[in-house]
């Protein structure tokens, strides 16, 4: 059980890693219209643990290398990082496939929201194009509205959409480790070198 677990995780990890990073590069032209938020939703609502805050970064990390980052990179990664924990919170919620999507999609709203106010936080604190005053922090935040909106739009479709065919594949990986053991268990070399169980 624990290897099956084990694989689950492995084989989990991977795929939310190369699609979140897959899907970024491809939508990098269209702003705030990303993956990044889905994959850590679900690393922290099915794997949870270190998986939490690891895959959202992995994916960062990996396409930063590729399209670049900002002078914000300090808060847009730990905005990420955060992002994972909002789907921690769900972990102990049933995985049942649809209501389960739109809990999730729910914590990807909230996640947004935090990741509007920390990130426009950052480019008013470090990004020298707001005044250091209370006037600028608060145009930082009017001019962070329309890609906030982009944001919450890709979250609502992105989202429910990726996540129910996440949540069904979670369910089908234990029935497909198990075939695959019995198979090679079972397999005409298990039965030549005396493998079958007694």
């Amino acid at each position: 059980m624990n290897t099956q677990f084990s694989k689950k995780k492995m084989i989990t990890a991977l795929a939310l890693i190369a699609f979140g990073a897959g899907g970024r590069y491809l939508l990098q032209d269209i702003p705030n219209i990303e993956t990044i938020t889905v994959v850590s939703l679900l690393a922290g609502s099915l794997l949870g643990g270190v998986w939490t805050i690891i895959i959202g970064l992995s994916v960062v990390a990996a396409t930063d290398m590729l399209i670049g980052n900002t002078s914000i990179l300090l808060y847009t990664w730990t905005a990420w990082a955060a992002m994972g924990f909002f789907g921690w919170l769900l972990r102990k919620r049933k995985k049942n496939i649809f209501r389960h999507s739109f809990e999730l999609t729910g914590a990807g709203i909230a996640g947004n929201i935090f990741f509007y106010l920390w990130t426009n936080f950052g480019v008013w604190q470090i990004g020298g194009l707001y005044p250091a005053t209370v006037d600028g922090l608060m145009a930082a935040y009017i001019a962070g509205i329309p890609f906030l909106r982009m944001q919450l739009l890709g979250t609502l479709v992105i989202v429910p959409a990726v996540s129910m065919i996440a949540l069904y594949l979670w369910k089908m990986i234990p029935q497909w480790v198990v075939s695959t053991q019995k198979k090679e268990l079972y397999s005409p070399v298990s039965y030549a070198n005396g493998e079958r169980e007694q």
